[in-house]
This record gives structure tokens, C-alpha cells and sequence, in this order.
């Protein structure tokens, strides 16, 4: 897979491995499965019993537009999505610059959806050695590795 500038205003993602296409095209389901990462995603903004004020607002007013804006960002990464186009080498998927933050709040979804659905540990998430693709677990680690290494780049990018 490579990735580059192409124009002043977008990015492209192109020469995509069969599988990473099929990580890249589940990207905005995987990032919508918010019912086991509800504590990563919507985290309680303060402890304590003296400040359940202050927490009945932020859920009725701050978590209302959070969900607004992560699937917001799912839908726009869903539409780059849907017209990947090709080319003679594979497929390509261009990201326009507006559409960054979108993309960088989507994967960092979906990475915390497959941290909490598969109950991934520190030390799991490490690099030590290669995901075993033949489990499940082996392949929701290899989407949380390629979805961060996407972060990356879209944070390069975004620089």
C-alpha cells in the first residue's frame, strides 16, 4: 500500500492488499459497534458523587454531540469509501484534506471498539510478535495495528 499527496487538497491511499481493502470497507461498521466501548468512547468527565450535576449535563448535552460527531465522521469515511475508483496497480482510495479529522476520529473508534470487544491488553497491543490471522483475536489485532498505522500517516498528513 502507498500513500501520497495527491493535489493540494487530498490524499490517496492506492496499490491496496486485498486485505487491507477489506479492513479499509468495514472500517465504518466495525467504528459503530459502540455498545462494549461505551466507557472509552463516552467516559465519565469527572468522579464523584458531588458532581452528578455537572455529569447529568455533560450526558445530556456533551454526549448527545459526541455521537453526532462520531457518526458524522463514520458517514464521510463511508462515502470516501464508496468510490474507491481504480487503477491498473489495485485500488485506491483518495481522502480529501477536509475529510482528515473525520478519518483520524473513525479509526480511533473502531481501535477502541476492538481493544474493549476483544478485551486486548497492554502488552497484546505491543509489536513483539506478529497476530496469528488464522484466530479472531489474531485478526482484530491486525485491524487495530493497520487502522493505527493509518493514524499515522493521516496525522503526517495532517502536519
Amino acid at each position: 500500500m502507498r500513500f501520497r499527496r495527491a493535489s493540494t487538497d487530498s490524499w490517496e491511499l492506492r496499490d491496496i492488499h486485498p486485505l487491507f481493502v477489506s479492513l479499509l470497507t468495514e472500517l465504518p461498521k466495525v467504528a459503530s459497534r459502540h455498545k462494549k466501548a461505551q466507557a472509552r468512547l463516552y467516559p465519565d468527565p469527572i468522579g464523584g458523587e458531588d458532581h452528578a450535576e455537572f455529569r447529568r449535563d455533560w450526558k445530556e448535552h456533551v454526549r448527545p454531540e459526541l455521537e453526532r460527531l462520531f457518526a458524522s465522521s463514520r458517514d464521510i469515511v463511508a462515502r470516501d469509501l464508496s468510490a474507491p475508483g481504480g487503477h491498473n496497480h489495485g485500488t485506491k482510495v483518495v481522502i480529501p484534506g477536509a475529510h482528515l479529522e473525520a478519518w483520524l476520529n473513525a479509526l480511533n473508534q473502531a481501535r477502541l471498539v476492538i481493544v474493549e470487544e476483544s478485551n486486548f491488553s497492554e502488552a497484546d497491543l505491543d509489536h513483539r510478535e506478529p497476530p496469528d490471522l488464522a484466530t479472531r483475536r489474531g485478526l482484530s489485532l491486525l485491524k487495530i495495528h493497520f487502522y493505527g498505522h493509518l493514524q499515522e500517516l493521516l496525522v503526517e498528513a495532517a502536519g
